[in-house]
């Protein structure tokens, strides 16, 4: 069973493939997304039992994926594309960067629709009254219009904070601040050598 080239795999850019789908779905992007999300978590379950890949699986995978569609009355144009897309994905062998061709779609919609995605990290859940004064605040300095804030706790901070917007990282946490702290003191220190036997004992 053909397995794709790796000529074919090596050229994988997630971000043209992005692009493609983004403007073959005109207005029913959000749909074709939503789908093509569901349906690579469905054929991602099949993968683990048997392997997918090469244009004979494609052909069964189309079959299969048109029956549920007629099935679930949930065939559009958006569904339509986004099993396209899965099909031709697996006819080339690159089924396995499903998932970051799905990270590259969120990220260009996000930036299409003025949506600006966000990661907070810190040792302890925090109050809301935080979060939201946090999220508006970002808001009014990157001028955007909506933030989606990811949540994650990160014990090793021990206190405090650690932002991620785009390629910006804001550390204000305790861990940082210790580490800092450290390094400052080390500087501060004499860099002493080490006295030899012969120089303690003349001294």
């Amino acid at each position: 069973m053909a397995v794709g080239s790796s000529a074919s795999r090596a050229a994988f850019c997630a971000d043209r493939w992005a692009e493609a789908f983004i403007a073959s779905c005109s207005d029913d992007v959000d749909a074709a997304f939503e789908s093509l999300k569901v349906m690579a978590k469905v054929l991602q379950t099949l993968c683990l039992k048997a392997r997918i890949t090469g244009t004979d699986d494609a052909l069964r995978v189309e079959k299969m994926a048109r029956a549920a569609m007629k099935k679930t009355a949930a065939d559009s144009p958006g569904t339509e594309i986004a099993c396209r897309t899965l099909v031709l994905l697996i006819r080339r062998g690159l089924f396995q960067r499903s998932q970051a061709l799905i990270e590259e779609i969120g990220i260009a919609l996000d930036r299409r629709n003025g949506v600006l995605a966000a990661t907070l990290e810190t040792a302890a859940p925090l109050p809301a009254s935080f979060r939201k004064n946090l999220e508006q605040s970002i808001k009014e300095t990157a001028k955007a219009h909506e933030i989606r804030l990811t949540e994650k706790i990160a014990p090793e901070l021990l206190g405090g904070y650690k932002l991620r917007v785009g390629t910006r990282v804001i550390d204000a946490s305790v861990a940082s601040f210790l580490q800092n702290m450290a390094k400052q003191c080390t500087e501060l220190l004499p860099n002493r050598e080490p006295r030899s036997a012969s120089q303690k004992g003349s001294g």
